[in-house]
């Protein structure tokens, strides 16, 4: 991302007496470029094609005070933090008091002296435009936190996929799955099932690990090209506790920054739970169960279904979106099913976009039974 900062070196002055504007534009213009406004109302309709750096703003003024500009300023988002220093007549501690809790930074008395303007403006015009560097600065620095761990994550994905029976696809079609969720999800607002902005950003970034633990599981089990014993079906269900304790040691290094890590860690412990409690690992029912399992429980059963595994072939949209529904408050949370029963369609969609790497999934097992 580009850092560079542009400074804002405009003023707006607003004043209803032509000789003040004219006095001020004389002692800023060799400094700033300067717009005159004679009142509020011819202010606020400047303010809508451009955005100065600094506004001086006069508080005695016939129809819109100086008091009722500076309000609507900071009910604006456009405009709130644009500073504004008062031009006033009146002195005194009440004033000045005043003026602050009306959200201005500063306030200079008439008869307007040269030297107290151009001081008080230059200094407000470089503090602002430094806190907007600043801003840009760690935005830029955040972006780059966010690029690195949406960078490991990948990394920590692939592993898993290279350790079992599929290719990249299965993350990619999941991660997308849950994120068509999650965002029906989010545009429900629901109070029973709220979710801030960071965490339904989380859920999605995190879904891609939610089977991290299959990379402690035996190759003779987790390859195993035929279906599975019970006693390997057990050793298959203690990856989410597994994948979970990798996680925990990940969460103890990066201390604070590890909230994405967090939501990772709910997804790996509960997303075979199941809505009536026979799940693993803990038999966890209900609400009880993380709301991003209950997401990601959707996503990764829907993809296995329409994709090849050793003791079946893939199965076609329509009839694996039938076997779901079966499941509706048994296995899977029905609040969710019910949002999404007008976009699970577009699920289809994800599959063929992936169509070839499911192809390629079919190829890869058929190999190793072949060996």
């Amino acid at each position: 991302m580009d850092t560079e900062f542009v400074a804002n070196r405009s003023v707006l002055v607003v004043d209803d007496n032509a000789t003040n504007l004219k006095m001020l534009q004389a002692i800023l213009k060799s400094r700033y470029k300067v717009f005159p406004a004679p009142s509020g109302e011819r202010a606020l309709s400047f303010l809508e094609k451009s955005t100065p750096g600094l506004i001086l703003l006069d508080v005695e003024m016939p129809g819109m005070s100086g008091y009722d500009v500076i309000e609507k300023l900071k009910q604006d988002e456009r405009w709130q933090d644009i500073p504004v220093i008062f031009l006033t007549a009146q002195e005194g501690r009440a004033g000045e008091e005043h003026a602050f809790l009306m959200g201005a930074v500063d306030y200079i008395l008439k008869p307007i002296s040269a030297g107290v303007v151009l001081k008080r403006v230059q200094l407000h015009i470089e503090l602002q435009n430094y806190r907007k560097s600043l801003e840009r600065l760690v935005e830029a620095k955040t972006n780059q936190v966010l690029k690195s761990q949406d960078t490991i994550l990948d990394i920590l994905a692939n592993v898993t996929a290279y350790r079992d029976n599929e290719t990249g696809g299965h993350i990619r079609r999941t991660t997308v799955y849950t994120e068509l969720i999650v965002e029906k999800l989010f545009a429900e607002k629901n109070p029973r099932y709220h979710m801030t902005r960071n965490y339904a950003d989380n859920i999605i970034k995190s879904a891609k690990l939610h089977d991290i633990g299959k990379v402690a599981i035996a190759d003779c089990v987790l390859l195993k090209p035929s279906r599975l014993t019970d006693a390997e079906f057990g050793q298959i269900k203690k990856h989410p506790a597994l994948g979970a304790k990798m996680i925990d040691n990940a969460v103890r290094q990066l201390g604070d920054d590890s909230d994405f890590l967090l939501v990772a860690k709910e997804i790996v412990l509960s997303h075979h739970e199941w809505w009536n409690g026979r799940g693993y690992p803990f038999g966890l029912a209900g609400e009880g169960i993380p709301l991003s399992g209950r997401i990601m429980a959707i996503a990764d059963v829907y993809d296995a279904l329409i994709s090849d595994r050793p003791y079946k072939r893939s199965f076609k949209h329509r009839l694996a979106m039938e076997l779901i529904w079966e499941e509706a408050g048994t296995h899977f949370d029905p609040y969710l099913m019910e949002i999404m029963k007008d976009s699970f369609k577009f699920f289809n969609n994800v599959v063929y976009q992936y169509d070839e790497e499911i192809e390629l999934q079919g190829e890869v097992a058929n190999a190793r039974k072949n060996k």
